[in-house]
């Protein structure tokens, strides 16, 4: 398929998306009657009516040229809804740049800052070279596909046929001669990535601008509302309603600019995307699409700036090195030398500073932000034994900023079981490990941890909560950590570095289950009394687990890679689970994991 049809797909599909988003919803037909088989035959006669029309309006978008932009510019008739096709695919390149273990990251945003313009641009050439009815040519059925089930959604391109559209992006937005080559897995990933998540992101982008510019659509819907009245007309018994309130819709549309824009703000309310839980995925804190883009535009200003300087530096360089033939040869030398492991750095330290990059992107970002904002909080860690949630713990301890382990107080492990449902025990297990005396007076342990905490960071640890009941856990909460949150908040520290922790780990997956108040915005005014509960530990994938091993194991000549090694370790590791990862790739390695544990996971 050529770059004009995937492009004619994709006008034609946001147009259904559309339809289906603005009108479907407010005829309002029973479920019941759409079950039927006549039912299902209107709603497939709709759909394909939805369809022709946005396809009427491309066939007119490549008919109207305007001469005098010259022969490559064609005037998009619905422009709006092929800029939000343009935005959907810059936010979910930009999801894809999110990984902070990407070396790429820079260069996706760069393509994403400039996708939106560019997709307009693209459609507008593109649809200039071609014929409509070559383009849309049996384009439609494959959209829109009445099956004995009801009408359902095929996929609107291939994942080869994103990474085309991915490829042109890409040449668009940076120079050729100065560009990055984007190697085979990043490219993959983005374009699995837009396959499956654009008809989300694109409902997601409608939705927010329906709500900030609805009338730019009001033309296109009031096309929409022309065209399906005859459908309408079929529903027998429901057709009167339906027709009324196509009227009742048509009178708002040709209102006043304030009425249209009630109607688009009350059908972006109604509209559920799913789109909050995709970025808390991706570890983005930011749900707004249109300011996501602009923030990565600002950076892109910023980017063009650093490289311009780069380039007359470069240049400088090159003058100097011109004369002095000698002394380059000098540099290459110590830069060689540079790019060796360093002599004392042993197999151990590089193997550990690899495994330190393992995988849990997501809870990182997460709880990065979450400690820049706040001096005192209480987080979650959680998931199966296998996913290794100790180790993210661990991983997480040694990122607190402005520490050193050496010198936070010396770990709180819970690790008893608390057999009992009074707190008395746990409270003189607290004050045993930090009063040095057992003694249940939490008055006494408070001031105990806050004398600390002038002068360190204090950390807590919760263990082995798989132990004990839901309500005990709550109960812990409300009486201790609450209580001792406020109070702090309230005497502060002098040194605002010194930050105060409370960690709950739960390595079995039970918090799944909990109906305690958490929050997942690392912003959020509810925190320090309400903890932060961060994203469960998923198995890595392939994708993630080869691009693991060659950035951070094969770059420190740990391993060598290959496609075997890849395979290899992800069938050892049971499909990807952190826990059988990190032990394998020490047993390859020729180092013992019981070995290392104790001195690698302190907490």
């Amino acid at each position: 398929m050529t770059i004009g049809r995937s492009l004619c797909r994709v006008a034609i599909y946001g147009g259904i998306c559309f339809g289906a988003s603005v009108l479907l919803p407010e005829l309002a037909i029973p479920v019941a009657f759409l079950s039927t088989e006549k039912g299902q035959d209107i709603l497939t006669k709709v759909g394909e009516m939805i369809s022709g029309v946005t396809a009427g309006n491309t066939a007119n978008a490549i008919d109207n040229f305007d001469r005098s932009r010259g022969s490559d510019y064609v005037r998009l008739e619905n422009e709006d809804l092929i800029r939000v096709c343009g935005k959907a695919i810059a936010q979910i390149i930009h999801l894809a740049a999110q990984n902070s273990n990407n070396p790429y990251s820079k260069h996706l945003k760069m393509i994403a800052a400039k996708a939106t313009e560019n997709w307009v641009e693209l459609a507008r050439s593109e649809f200039a070279q071609s014929k409509y009815q070559e383009l849309t040519e049996g384009e439609i059925p494959l959209i829109i596909t009445p099956t004995e089930e009801g009408l359902t959604q095929a996929e609107i391109l291939t994942v080869e046929e994103w990474r085309t559209i991915l490829a042109k992006l890409d040449l668009m937005a940076v120079d050729s001669a100065e560009g990055v080559d984007l190697p085979d897995y990043v490219r993959q990933y983005v374009a699995e990535l837009l396959h499956k998540e654009f008809p989300r992101v694109l409902r997601e982008a409608l939705k927010q601008d329906f709500k900030a510019d609805g009338k730019a659509f009001a033309g296109l819907m009031l096309q929409l509302i022309t065209g399906i009245r005859q459908q309408v007309a079929e529903l027998g018994e429901l057709a009167p309603i339906c027709l009324a309130k196509l009227e009742q819709i048509e009178q708002q549309l040709t209102g006043t600019e304030q009425e249209i824009q009630e109607l688009f703000i009350d059908i972006s309310d109604r509209m559920q995307t799913g789109f909050e839980q995709l970025c808390h995925e991706f570890g983005l804190l930011e749900t707004n699409i249109n300011k996501n883009l602009q923030t990565i535009r600002e950076s892109l200003v910023e980017i063009k700036e650093d490289t311009t300087v780069i380039r007359q530096d470069t240049t400088e360089i090159k003058e100097s090195l011109a004369s002095m033939q000698d002394e380059l040869s000098k540099v290459r030398q110590d830069i060689q030398s540079l790019n060796q492991p360093h002599p004392g750095e042993t197999t151990e330290e590089k193997l550990l500073k690899a495994l330190l990059n393992l995988d849990y992107d997501k809870q990182a970002n997460l709880f990065k932000e979450f400690v820049e904002n706040h001096q005192i909080g209480a987080c979650l860690v959680h998931g199966s034994c296998e996913s290794a949630p100790r180790w993210l713990l661990n991983r997480l301890i040694r990122n607190v900023p402005n520490g050193n382990t050496s010198n936070y107080v010396k770990q709180i492990k819970f690790s008893r079981r608390i057999n009992t449902s009074s707190l008395e025990r746990l409270f003189q297990e607290i004050s045993r490990k930090i009063c040095r005396v057992q003694t249940s007076s939490v008055a006494a342990i408070y001031e105990k941890i806050l004398e600390v905490w002038q002068s360190e960071t204090v950390i807590l640890i919760i263990q082995n909560t798989q132990n004990v009941e839901e309500s005990y856990i709550e109960e812990f909460l409300q009486k201790f950590w609450q209580p001792l949150a406020e109070l702090a908040s309230q005497k502060g520290t002098t040194d605002k570095n010194k930050s105060l922790l409370l960690f709950l780990l739960d390595e079995d997956g039970d918090s799944n289950d909990w109906n305690i108040v958490y929050t997942q915005d690392p912003t959020s005014d509810l925190i320090p009394k309400t903890m932060i509960k961060f994203m469960e530990i998923q198995p890595i994938k392939p994708r993630q687990l080869s691009s693991w091993l060659e950035l951070d194991i094969c770059a420190r000549n740990l391993l060598q890679y290959s496609d075997r090694l890849v395979d290899e370790i992800f069938r050892d590791s049971q499909n990807g689970l952190h826990q059988h990862i990190l032990e394998t790739i020490c047993s390859l390695c020729q180092i013992e994991w019981e070995d290392y544990v104790s001195k690698w996971m302190k907490y």
